[in-house]
């Protein structure tokens, strides 16, 4: 016979387990599949950005970009401008570094993931990289051997690349 612990045990397994199913999503790109605020926070950064850098930077969401042997897919990059070619599609694998990667953080990310994955991008030739945190409305922007620098409010400042916007924007 069973006891009640042998029975709350397997039932937290089973609990554990289903909580933890991969989405197709997430295993097709491997990450966390996007909530509403990562999605709203997504498109708030990049109509702030278009607004006022359209003529200077590409930005573009959901990118697949090579990080030496790997792959990654920052939820934004940005780009010197270019043409698109509309008659044809690019490839989806850009070869070339973005010379922004913005990270939006899943809740079942950590910013220290993030971090790590910043220094992939900075291997690679990427100028900045945006940790964008939906839940605390942050942005930390990372460069190379500089030290991190913070925003809660007013003006986010990349001097990388010589873009501000301002936060509350982000985050409405």
């Amino acid at each position: 016979m069973e006891t009640a612990l042998e029975l709350d045990f397997e039932e937290d397994i089973a609990l554990m387990e289903s909580e933890y199913t991969i989405s197709d999503y997430e295993l097709e790109r491997g990450k966390p599949m996007p909530t509403r605020k990562h999605g709203t926070t997504q498109a708030n950064l990049l109509a702030l950005l278009i607004v006022r850098y359209k003529k200077r930077f590409r930005f573009i969401s959901e990118l697949t970009i090579e990080l030496g042997e790997k792959t990654a897919v920052p939820d934004i990059s940005i780009y010197e401008h270019f043409a698109i070619e509309w008659e044809e599609d690019e490839p989806a694998v850009m070869v070339e570094p973005p010379l922004v990667a913005i990270e939006i953080i899943s809740p079942s990310q950590t910013f220290t993931e993030m971090r790590d994955k910043a220094r992939k991008y900075f291997a690679q030739g990427v100028k900045s990289c945006w940790i964008v945190q939906p839940e605390l409305k942050i942005i930390s922007i990372l460069h190379p051997n500089e030290p991190t620098k913070t925003f809660t409010q007013g003006m986010v400042r990349d001097s990388a690349v010589d873009v501000e916007i301002p936060i509350e924007e982000v985050f409405e």
